[in-house]
């Protein structure tokens, strides 16, 4: 069970937002849509601003048709769903893609024989989505049929070269721990993806790529991280680094340490690696952390039991300092284990309108109504899957009787504002920019707790939201063209 442990902490950088600047895919069309500014490289301030939920600029506001038939929404985003609008003229040429159907892959880590059922979330929400739309008529009348791989952590490159041989239009809403090991396959056979999140740089910058709240491995965004600043001034001005010795949990690290000093962090120890597999004792890391006299701690990992362990040692030893970590932290486990307070101080930046908020978020309310009808488990992830999910349907409808993957790509391409119907922050999915307004919540308890903004289903806009990442490690093997798209698997 230590592995799930180590697992938790790869797939925390799945989960985090960042966005803005321009268009990734050079053949794209313009968008008609409003991107957000380009992130200015001067400091970025204290001063923030307050923004209500995005509106999709995709979705139109209407609730009726033309004729007066009701519109069924996912928050304030119409369906993508329904019957042929006109005659499909699909020839049989595009792989996985007929007069009457649509065969996309999914998959998740549920295999894991270390975590039975790990990330399911994100298919539950997958398999509810496609009853929905297939129940309204499918896209364009094309009905949706799923492949399904288990990847297992270790098997991605087999559950990659299944999905390429069995002949899939798309990946949609799949999600694998170690997406690093999959590109060159991907790649291999041109197999465009719609993911619920990336965890490697090499995915989260690759070709034929596009999801709702992008990953970006050169830009972070930092408007949760601002409100840290300015809740904590002092203490962070004296910050330790803790985090698990992985890749992906190292990149986060590099991130913070990159943008930290423009937003007033300074840093007092940056080296600190705990084994994700879990420690004895936390004793030598607490102290460590106040041997060199941090007053705040930043955390990449995972909350149990790894974080809690580490929390309930530092409070016995005295060291009770504010924590600044990932939204992966949102979970009912994390914070139903909190009963003795010792999470009290661990903070996070969000992107999406927690569920706690869902009587004053229509979109919030759906998903849980969705999944709630499906017999589905929600989380997060589910949350992100359903992003990406729209995301790909809405480009896929508006290719109208010829379903490609060049027209969908090409759909997604063009999307520079998008929220989702109000899920979560505005993103860019088509210039690979997440968002640039966060909340700041944190652990009160055995609840979650809205620190920034105050208001419910809103969000804190630091100007500039993005920061550009530059020098880390992470980006040396990508070979990122003017477009920042990675060409480091090109034959």
């Amino acid at each position: 069970m230590r592995r799930l442990k180590w697992l938790a902490a790869v797939l925390a950088l799945g989960m985090i937002a960042a966005a803005c600047g321009s268009d990734r895919d050079e053949d794209a069309a313009d968008s008609t849509t409003t991107a957000a500014p380009a992130p200015d490289t001067t400091v970025a301030g204290t001063d923030t601003t307050t923004a209500d939920s995005g509106t999709d600029t995709t979705a139109a506001p209407a609730e009726t048709t033309t004729t007066g038939v009701p519109v069924e929404t996912f928050g304030d985003l119409p369906w993508p769903c329904g019957p042929a609008v006109e005659e499909n003229t699909d020839d049989g040429s595009v792989p996985g893609v007929t007069t009457d159907s649509i065969t996309i892959a999914t998959g998740d880590d549920a295999g894991f024989v270390s975590a039975p059922g790990l990330n399911h979330e994100q298919t539950d929400a997958i398999n509810a989505l496609v009853d929905k739309c297939n129940e309204l008529g499918g896209i364009n009348g094309r009905q949706i049929e799923t492949n399904y791989y288990d990847a297992k952590i270790f098997e991605v490159a087999t559950s990659m070269q299944s999905a390429c041989d069995d002949g899939n239009f798309f990946l949609v809403g799949e999600g694998w721990a170690f997406d690093s090991g999959q590109e060159e396959i991907r790649l291999g056979c041109e197999l465009p993806a719609a993911p619920t999140y990336t965890v490697s740089a090499a995915f989260a910058m690759g070709p034929l790529v596009y999801q709702g709240v992008p990953n970006p491995a050169d830009e972070y965004p930092v408007s949760g991280l601002v409100e840290f600043v300015k809740l904590y001034p002092e203490e962070t001005k004296k910050m330790g680094v803790l985090v698990g010795n992985f890749s992906a949990t190292r990149e986060t690290r590099d991130k913070v340490l990159a943008v930290g000093p423009d937003l007033g962090i300074e840093f007092v120890s940056t080296d600190l690696e705990y084994n994700t597999a879990g420690e004895a004792d936390w004793t030598p890391f607490v102290k460590q952390l106040q041997d060199a006299g941090a007053e705040s701690v930043l955390w990449s990992g995972s909350c149990l039991p790894n974080l809690q362990l580490f929390m309930q040692t530092a409070v016995a030893n005295g060291f009770d300092v504010p924590v600044m970590t990932d939204a992966n932290h949102y979970e009912a486990k994390c914070a139903a284990a909190n009963t003795d307070g010792a999470l009290d101080k661990v903070h996070f930046k969000f992107a999406y309108v927690p569920f706690e908020e869902s009587a004053d978020n229509k979109a919030t309310q759906d998903y849980l109504d969705l999944l709630d009808a499906s017999g589905g488990d929600t989380s997060l992830l589910g949350m992100q899957a359903t992003s990406s999910f729209f995301l790909w349907a809405q480009a896929s409808a508006d290719c109208g009787a010829s379903l490609t993957r060049e027209c969908v790509l090409e759909n997604m391409a063009a999307v520079n504002e998008w929220t989702s119907g109000g899920l979560h922050s505005t993103t860019d999915p088509g210039g690979n920019h997440p968002v640039q307004c966060e909340a700041l919540l944190s652990l009160d308890g055995t609840s979650y707790e809205r620190l920034a903004p105050a208001a419910v289903a809103e969000w804190s806009c630091a100007e500039p939201g993005i920061v550009p990442i530059v020098g880390v490690p992470a980006l040396e093997p990508l070979l990122l063209d003017e477009n920042r798209i990675a060409h480091q698997f090109d034959k």
